[in-house]
């Protein structure tokens, strides 16, 4: 099966390479859901906390996980930032500006400034922590994933164009090492030696 799979995956046209500007628009916000359920619950798993791809993507839940923009929709806050509001609408629809919170986080602290709403992303999912600076303090699990995997995690103190293109390119490099074929090697492997 691991070959199979390894097979398949090899064949797909599409490559990671397009993510660069790559971001939410009126047709693909499932699947942004989806690749962001997947990087969230990929990188607990890394840091062995206790989560499920289920958990972030399941719209039937309670309280089902939502799409977040980090820089809030007010583009007054961020005109010298953006060379115009266009601009700035299309920078801040790219993955780079995305997490997700579960329902009601979005209604409270969404249109809120990043530097309000920054310590209480602290208490979110580990995606979302990873904004604040306490996620690089007495977290273990976390550095040492972050020193084992070389990902440049860092904290923001303040959000804008920059920080998201960094973001995004985070992301990116996640993907990469998610839908990385050189695992299912590890798993072919002891099969053909047996």
């Amino acid at each position: 099966m691991a070959q199979f799979l390894k097979n398949k995956v090899d064949t797909f046209e599409e490559t990671l390479n397009g993510m660069n500007d790559f971001g939410l628009n009126q047709q693909n916000k499932k699947f942004i859901q989806f690749l962001l359920a997947r990087i969230t619950s990929y990188i607990e798993q890394q840091c062995g906390i206790s989560t499920s791809f289920k958990k972030y993507f399941d719209r039937h839940a309670d309280k089902p996980f939502e799409i977040e923009h980090i820089l809030p929709n007010k583009y007054n806050l961020y005109d010298k930032e953006f060379k115009d509001e266009e601009e700035f609408r299309e920078i801040r629809a790219r993955l780079g500006d995305l997490i997700l919170v579960p329902n009601g986080f979005n209604q409270s602290y969404g249109d809120a400034p990043y530097e309000s709403k920054v310590a209480y992303y602290y208490g979110q999912n580990l995606l979302a922590q990873t904004l604040s600076s306490n996620c690089y303090q007495k977290n273990l699990s976390f550095r040492k994933f972050i020193q084992e995997s070389q990902l440049p995690f860092k904290p923001y103190q303040y959000f804008t164009k920059n920080e998201i293109e960094e973001r995004q390119m985070l992301y990116q490099k996640i993907c990469e090492k998610i839908w990385n074929t050189a695992g299912f090697d590890e798993i072919i492997k002891p099969t053909s030696q047996q």
